[in-house]
């Protein structure tokens, strides 16, 4: 009885955590799932944001230390 259930929640599990395959209709998934992807995107954005600065930095050449 209990590996029936057990099969049951598995059949009912992520298949992965690609956007496509979430059960959106699931309010529990889709709290986690756009916190999840919030965060992502806070630090792509930065690290996106401190490759840019970067490259303009190192391209307008200057002494480029503050030591």
């Amino acid at each position: 009885m209990f590996g029936e259930f057990l099969c049951e929640g598995l059949k009912r599990s992520l298949s992965s955590m690609l956007p496509w395959d979430i059960p959106w209709y699931d309010p529990s998934h889709t709290i986690f799932f756009l916190a999840l992807y919030g965060a992502l995107g806070v630090i792509g954005i930065g690290l996106l944001s401190a490759l840019i600065l970067t490259v303009k930095r190192l391209k307008s050449g200057g002494d480029g230390s503050h030591h």
